[in-house]
């Protein structure tokens, strides 16, 4: 599954951002207790490639307590469904840096109220 990662395939790149649609540079979403938020909607065949979150909270245990849903092709009930941390590889939900082939979270010492992260698992939908 990893082996070709850094081969080119055939297909066309897209990208999904939080870019401040104002034109300022206030890249981030405030996303408050018991709010949802859309992240993306795509129609069409695709894979996601990447996702990249950085989150601050001032709750400890946030990791655990925001939720990411994933639906893919129209289904009712989300094929992903989990706390943010554990999406991330990190199911003890304390933020600390670390990598791996497709996980990592970057963090500074002294800031466990932000935390940076990437996923790179390939995830197709029709």
């Amino acid at each position: 599954m990893l082996e070709g990662l850094s081969r080119l395939r055939e297909g066309q790149s897209r990208r999904l951002s939080s870019y401040d649609t104002t034109g300022g540079n206030w890249d981030a979403w405030r996303i408050n207790g018991g709010e949802t938020r859309e992240l993306a909607r795509i129609t069409g065949p695709g894979c996601i490639r990447h996702i990249w979150a950085t989150v601050s909270a001032e709750d400890e245990h946030y990791l655990r307590k925001a939720l990411l849903r994933a639906y893919w092709d129209g289904e009712a009930s989300p094929s992903v469904d989990t706390p943010l941390g554990d999406f991330f590889g990190v199911g003890h939900g304390v933020v600390n840096s670390y990598s791996c082939a497709v996980l990592n979270m970057s963090a500074n010492r002294g800031q466990e109220k932000h935390a940076a992260m990437n996923c790179y698992f390939p995830m197709p939908f029709s």
